[in-house]
């Protein structure tokens, strides 16, 4: 097949998934979707064809990386594990026909089902090819291998950036002087790579105004995290993640500006009138790593049965600073540094200090009753990590965690009516 004809044909996943959010948007879920967050994944959906029919090029990243320099430079920002998220979280195991196609091609079963729901519609012919690729190796070894996979599969000029281990706050035990400028260095690499492949540069006053109205939406979600602190919780428990992707896909596009607005006054008019998301709020829990995404109605189950709320996770716990857009250069670095500071990327990178401290304060500050680790299969690493944080959060804060083994993307292995058991027993004889 031409790459012409794949452009046309691979379109058919981003179709079906921009007809759902709309369907969505047009019949709002309570507390699973919210229908500003799905306006605009529908709209970053819709602008991909936009970009087409201009005869735009499209940019594949993941989700450990932050899109303001491709909308600066009017290239599509295509997301990965936002499409395989997306697949996943519709409830309907659309990404699962997808990962069978990747393994039965040859993609090992142990690599993260996150990355395999791309590889298998490419091959169906239901996902685009894209012209570039760009991604920042973390937060695992799985993701890189599968980047590379990508690499191999399409074809097309591609850009892995190298995030350091050690980190940039001087403040920090770990802290090592070369983090900071080694990763800007790169992103400036990046840019002139990108202009040499579009033939055009970097625009410095466009590249300003996308940070500043990425930074509009940060400050306002930063307002967000502190008004989820409050007793009762005054949004429902999957609007940290809905912050997340809609921060991941659009940072710097005017629409996640006004969901930003929208999301923080809808809390701080909560908190004024001191009303919960959930009516009787008993149970406070950190998620302790990434959503069951295949069953985005679990937490309106716990909510339902047992008055549980999840104050915040891994992928909601978007902490990122505004950036100093005072020249380009400090725009680099200020992108640099929110690269790492992306959730996951930043709990997952290095020492296992990083994930335990994060998840302690957390926990402290959002006034947790428990925690709830739902182990991904892929995501050996987290596995290593878990005793430790669930004995230091004993400890220090005197709360427990469940811990249970899923696979977030993929129903069959470890099906809802398994997790709903393990929720339920924890909260009836541990809580």
């Amino acid at each position: 097949m031409s790459e012409q004809k794949q452009k046309q044909k691979g379109s058919a996943m981003i179709e079906t998934l921009m007809q759902l959010f709309n369907f969505i948007k047009d019949n709002p879920i309570p507390n699973i979707y919210h229908p500003e967050a799905v306006k605009c994944l529908s709209s970053y959906l819709g602008d991909y064809f936009n970009y087409q029919n201009q005869g735009k090029k499209t940019l594949l990243y993941n989700f450990c990386f932050t899109p303001e320099i491709f909308y600066a430079m009017d290239v599509f920002p295509l997301c990965q594990e936002a499409l395989s998220v997306g697949l996943a979280a519709t409830g309907l195991a659309m990404n699962e026909p997808y990962i069978d196609i990747a393994e039965e091609a040859g993609i090992p079963k142990e690599l993260c089902n996150a990355q395999k729901p791309l590889i298998g519609s490419y091959l169906k012919g239901d996902a685009p090819k894209p012209d570039y690729i760009v991604y920042a190796a973390q937060p695992c070894d799985s993701l890189n291998i599968e980047y590379q996979i990508y690499d191999n599969l399409f074809r097309v000029p591609s850009f892995p950036i190298d995030v350091p281990y050690w980190h940039y706050d001087p403040q920090s035990q770990f802290y090592d002087e070369k983090t900071l400028p080694y990763l800007t260095k790169q992103i400036e690499n990046m840019v002139t790579w990108l202009e040499k492949q579009t033939g055009r540069e970097l625009n410095p006053e466009k590249l300003k105004e996308v940070v500043e109205l990425s930074n509009e939406a940060q400050e306002n979600i930063l307002e967000v995290n502190e008004l989820m602190k409050a007793v009762p919780c005054p949004l429902p428990s999957l609007m940290p993640f809905n912050n997340y992707i809609v921060e991941l896909t659009s940072a710097g596009k005017p629409e996640c500006v006004e969901y930003a607005k929208y999301i923080r006054n809808q809390a701080a008019e909560k908190v004024k009138r001191k009303e919960g998301a959930i009516p009787n709020e008993k149970i406070r829990a950190v998620w302790l790593y990434t959503h069951v995404f295949f069953t985005p109605d679990l937490f309106l189950w716990m909510a339902e049965k047992f008055g549980a709320v999840v104050v915040m996770d891994m992928l909601g716990y978007f902490i990122t600073k505004p950036i100093n857009t005072s020249s380009t250069e400090k725009i680099y670095e200020g992108l640099a540094e929110k690269v790492l500071d992306m959730p996951m990327a930043r709990q997952c990178r290095g020492p296992a200090e990083y994930y335990i401290d994060d998840y302690i304060k957390m926990c402290k500050e959002y006034k947790a009753d428990c925690a709830i680790f739902s182990g991904h299969m892929s995501c050996k690493h987290s596995w290593g990590l878990i005793k430790l944080l669930a004995e230091a959060l004993r400890k220090e804060l005197g709360i427990s965690t469940l811990a249970f083994e899923v696979d977030t993307m993929d129903s069959r292995p470890v099906p809802r009516g398994n997790i709903q058991a393990r929720i339920e027993q924890f909260f009836t004889t541990i809580m």
